[in-house]
């Protein structure tokens, strides 16, 4: 997930779309003896689409005008549509700015408006109108990590790997980030093969951890899910960019060796666990549920729930 703009580099933004606004005279239509100056921008041509929460969004990248726009009328006409919405009952404003036009910025900050998020190719700016303090909703506050214990139940032996630039070079389970819209399961499968070559299914999501402030998610929180997968190769193909090694160690080894993080050993318990009382012991299973969003799906991860269960309409 993208990290939202911080402190240092948004002030790096400002300044440099203030010395846009310095910098930037009135522009003069080409033509004509008397250099007649382009028509005004006005309020009205900053069309906001409305949406149920009471807020209107503004997509500077579909504004016809924008070529012959500089950064002091866009502040104008902004200012004289933020005064219409609010009249209107608008509660709050969505500034989308591509950036190749992060020159108007500066002007929508200075008008109270903050940034929200920031993608790799654009910003969004947001403008609080209603009474108190803002309610808007914050950006995505958590990266995903997925890792797959890839666990062989003929051989007994779980697929490990050793990162290659990691400080200490302890044995963990092969994972990495999830994409935008990919789920848990298919990080886990991709990340597996990218990793280690080996092809596998998945069968259970075992355990989730968060942690909050996290070094590596710059500062945000991390949450990291490890997967039960189902191995269907097992000649290991290390791709030499990410793994310094990789092997299919024995279960029993991997619960008593030292040379592990402390999740890794907590879910090879769980794993060894599992092999011997029955995995539906330690198993969040799958199943995908339609979503009160027409179209939509999810998916819900629980212990798994009898049949029986899931068409009772009452405590009898």
């Amino acid at each position: 997930m993208p990290p939202l703009l911080r402190g240092s580099y948004r002030r790096v933004v400002l300044a440099l779309a203030r010395r846009a606004v310095l910098g930037a005279g009135p522009r003069w239509s080409a033509g004509g003896s008397g250099c007649a100056r382009d028509s005004p921008f006005g309020a009205e041509e900053l069309r906001g689409e409305p949406d149920r929460f009471g807020g209107v969004s503004v997509r500077l990248g579909r504004l016809d005008a924008l070529d012959r726009l500089d950064p002091v009328a866009f502040q104008r006409a902004l200012q004289a549509a933020v005064q219409k919405w609010r009249s209107e009952g608008r509660v709050a404003v969505w500034l989308h700015v591509p950036i190749l036009q992060s020159r108007f910025i500066a002007p929508a900050a200075s008008l109270g408006f903050c940034f929200h998020h920031a993608e790799s190719d654009s910003s969004m700016l947001s403008l609080w109108l209603g009474d108190g303090p803002s309610r808007l909703p914050g950006y995505a506050t958590h990266q995903v990590g997925v890792a797959g214990a890839v666990f062989d139940e003929n051989t007994r032996k779980i697929l490990v790997v050793q990162d290659r630039n990691k400080l200490k070079n302890m044995w963990k389970f092969p994972g990495g980030l999830s994409e935008p819209g990919e789920d848990i399961g298919d990080t886990a499968v991709r990340e597996v093969f990218e990793e280690t070559g080996i092809k596998s299914e998945f069968r259970s999501l075992l355990s989730i951890r968060q942690q909050h402030t996290h070094p590596g998610a710059f500062g945000k929180s991390d949450m990291y899910i490890i997967c039960r997968l189902k191995p269907y190769s097992f000649t290991i193909n290390l791709c030499q960019h990410e793994c310094l090694k990789c092997e299919w160690m024995n279960l029993s080894d991997l619960v008593k060796t030292k040379n592990t993080t402390p999740i890794t050993s907590r879910v090879a318990r769980l794993l060894l666990y599992g092999y011997k009382e029955g995995f539906d012991k330690i198993d969040l299973t799958m199943e995908e549920l339609p979503a009160v969003y027409t179209g939509l799906f999810y998916k819900l991860y629980h212990k798994k729930l009898p049949d029986n269960y899931k068409s009772m309409t009452g405590m009898d």
